[in-house]
Parts: C-alpha cells; structure tokens; sequence
C-alpha cells in the first residue's frame, strides 16, 4: 500500500535527522566546547522536522480496519468474492491481502481464489520468475537501509589533548624569559657587605602568524531540496576533514623535535620501559617539568597492546595491573603508561612514541562560523568552513650569534620504534 510506502520514508529520515543530532553534539562534546551558532541552528531545524514526522507518522498508522460484521455485509453484496472467477482491481489489494492473509479470513479466501486460477503466475522480480509470468517490477522500491557509513575519524586526540587556546588576532607576540645567567644571578657571599652576583635577563616575544585550513564546495539546490538533510551531512563531513587536517599539522608539530631516543623492532617489555624512562629524563632536562602525555599512531598501540613480559603476561593488561607498566585496554583508547597519559592518533601513521608536557607545544585556534552563499544563476549555493590554527615551540636552547649554533627545540621527546 502507498501508506506503507510512505511511513517507511519518513521514518527513514525521522532517522537520518536523529542521527545528525547526535554526530552534531557527539563533535562538540570531543572537543570539550559549546555548540557553535551554525550547528544549534541545524540542530533546531532537524528537531523541528522530526516533530513535523512524528505528526505525519501518527496520522498514517492509525487503525481504520473495518469490523468484522460490516466485512461480511460487503462480501454478501460483492458477487466478485464468491466468484470462481476472481481478479484484483488493484497491486494494491493483492498486496493487501497478501500482507494479511494469515489473520483475515476473507484475504486468505481472496489470495486462494486468485492464484486457483489456471497456468499463469506472478512474481516479485518478472526476470525471476518462472516462464509466462507476471512481476510487479513497477512498484518494487529498492530501499537505501541506515546511515551513510563514514570511516573517516571526526574527532582530533592529540590537538583536543594538548588544549588549544583561543586567539582574537591572526598575528601576536609569544613572550618569553631568555636568563643565560640563571646559575650565576646568586651566589654565595662570604663576608658581610661585600658585593653579591648581579645578573640581567631579558623578556623575548616570538612572532606568531595562524594560518588558515578550510575548504568550500558547491551544493545543487535539487540535490538539497530533493534528499532530506544532505546539506547538513555536507556541512559535517567538511568539518571532519578541518579536525582530520588540525591534526595532521599537530602532529607535524611534534615530528620537528630534534630528541630521539632509539628502540628495535623487536624491543622486549624491559627495553620498552627503559626507553620510556630515557625519554622522561631527557624531558624533565630540557623543560625542568615533568612530562604529562605519551602520544602513538594505531601501530605503536598495538605493538604495546601486543607485549608480553617474560612471565607472558601483557605489560598493559585491561584490569589488575601487577607489576606491569601500565593499563590498556584495546576496546578503547584509553591507556595509563608508565603514569602518562595515553593519546592514540590516526594521524601518526608509524610505530613511533613521542613523549612531552604542555611546555612543548603550544596550540592555537579560532574556528569561523560556516560561511554560504546562494547561486541562482545555477540554482545552487556555496558552503565554505575553515578555521585559523598556530602553533609554538619554546626553544630549549638559544640561538647563537648570527643563529650560529641555531636554536633547539627538545621539548618533546620521540621514541624511534623501528
């Protein structure tokens, strides 16, 4: 029946327009921020349409069955129920009947008389049927079942980890204490009154300029008007590769270190605990604060998530740690290691660790509302997102005379997993 039809369509973007909401606030909630004004804006729209397809579906579904008396009335009257001859006026009521058959009587009476009929029969698919067949190929709907499948990675670990400042100005000014004389401003004095170390230092700024990462894209008004919430599911999926792109430069970021602390491919539970401590100290030298996060691409995680001590026990076993180095679960991202906090990335694509704290890397970001525009010499619009991203590394060591040596930047250590 066409009810049938249409109640399967609109539930179908009843739940379409659910399942935006929940990626919509899924997204925020990642990244630890309030609703920008665009996603409350096609939150309340998607919210309005469902209220609008929870009336409609009401209204369709309602029963209006006729009783059982006045179905019998209607059977003595119509000569064609009682007729040997019996044919449907309608694919509809064949449908019917062929849906009710096993709970109505008289559907069951109607669907044997009909296909009592000599020789000919019908099918679902013609093509698929027996010889000298009928289909109902006309009226099959090839229906599109749940949603769009989307592998690729909304959310952004490491950048949302490291904590990214707001800016107000695409270029500033990061202040810093440059003390080279931060051993020998004081000293022991041995006599009264005589002269202790007096040792200036300055205050340096760097010059911080963000850059922008965005794209845009041309949406056809028919493709809009005619699939329900693709402009919003356009918008989304741009918004993903903005967070996938933030990453990439995070991690970007981070490669640039010039530490490095070497481990083989084939590194035991002991060589792993013992590279992880060379890097903590190299930190804790180059910062003089201890290190807050161990950052890891999938393939460094599952090598850890993979060993085994020589007990054969993991070292980052689920539950009940005993003398392991941490804990790990491989249903989720979450991990403790050696005290640091895991991140797992997509975007490091090797084995490699990087360990460091918030000295290290310094983010920056201002994200733009969605910016559109319609088009209606091509009956279209343009959407355009995009966001101002910096980044900063304090130097471990200054720069030489005329950048001889030239500045080092060890904040952050990496662990080089063959």
């Amino acid at each position: 029946m066409a009810i049938d039809g249409m109640v399967q369509r609109l539930l179908k973007e009843r739940d379409g327009k659910l399942a935006l909401i929940d990626q919509i606030a899924s997204l925020a909630d990642e990244a630890g921020r309030d609703l920008y004004d665009t996603e409350s804006q096609t939150i309340g729209e998607a919210q309005e349409r469902v209220r609008s397809l929870n009336s409609q579906i009401d209204k369709l579904t309602q029963d209006l069955e006729m009783s059982a008396g006045a179905k019998s009335r209607i059977r003595t009257l119509d000569p064609s129920i009682i007729s040997q001859d019996f044919t449907y006026r309608s694919a509809g009521q064949y449908f019917w009947d062929l849906i009710h058959r096993n709970d109505d009587p008289d559907a069951h009476m109607r669907l044997n008389k009909f296909h009592s009929r000599a020789a000919e029969h019908m099918g679902y698919d013609k093509a698929n049927t027996v010889p000298v067949a009928g289909g109902f190929n006309g009226l099959v709907n090839v229906p599109t079942l749940g949603p769009v499948l989307d592998p690729y990675p909304a959310s952004r670990p490491l950048f949302t980890a490291l904590g990214a400042r707001t800016i107000t100005s695409l270029e500033f000014r990061r202040p810093r204490i440059v003390d080279p004389n931060f051993t020998t401003g004081v000293g022991a004095v041995a006599q009264e009154k005589s002269e202790m170390p007096s040792k200036a230092w300055d205050i340096l700024s760097d010059t911080l300029v963000a850059e922008r990462i965005g794209g845009y894209i041309n949406v056809s008004g028919v493709l809009e008007e005619m699939v329900a919430g693709s402009l919003d599911m356009i918008v989304t999926h741009m918004n993903k590769r903005v967070a996938a792109m933030s990453e990439a430069r995070v991690v970007a970021e981070i490669g640039e270190t010039g530490a490095t602390v070497a481990l083989g491919a084939a590194a035991t539970s002991a060589e792993i605990l013992a590279a992880i401590g060379q890097a903590v100290t190299v930190v804790v030298q180059n910062t003089h604060q201890l290190p807050q996060w161990i950052a890891m691409g999938p393939i460094g995680w599952g090598r850890l998530i993979g060993t085994a001590d020589l007990a054969g026990r993991p070292i980052l076993p689920p539950v009940g740690p005993v003398n392991a180095l941490g804990t790990g679960n491989a249903g989720a991202y979450t991990a403790s290691i050696a005290g640091l906090q895991a991140i797992v990335t997509p975007g490091i694509t090797d084995a490699d660790l990087y360990i460091g704290n918030n000295y290290g890397l310094e983010v920056y970001e201002r994200p733009m509302p969605m910016m559109q525009v319609l088009e209606p010499s091509v009956y279209g619009r343009q959407v355009g997102v995009a966001t101002f991203l910096a980044f900063y590394h304090p130097p471990t060591k200054e720069a030489g005379p005329s950048n001889t040596p030239p500045a080092e930047y060890n904040s952050i250590v990496k662990i080089d997993w063959a």
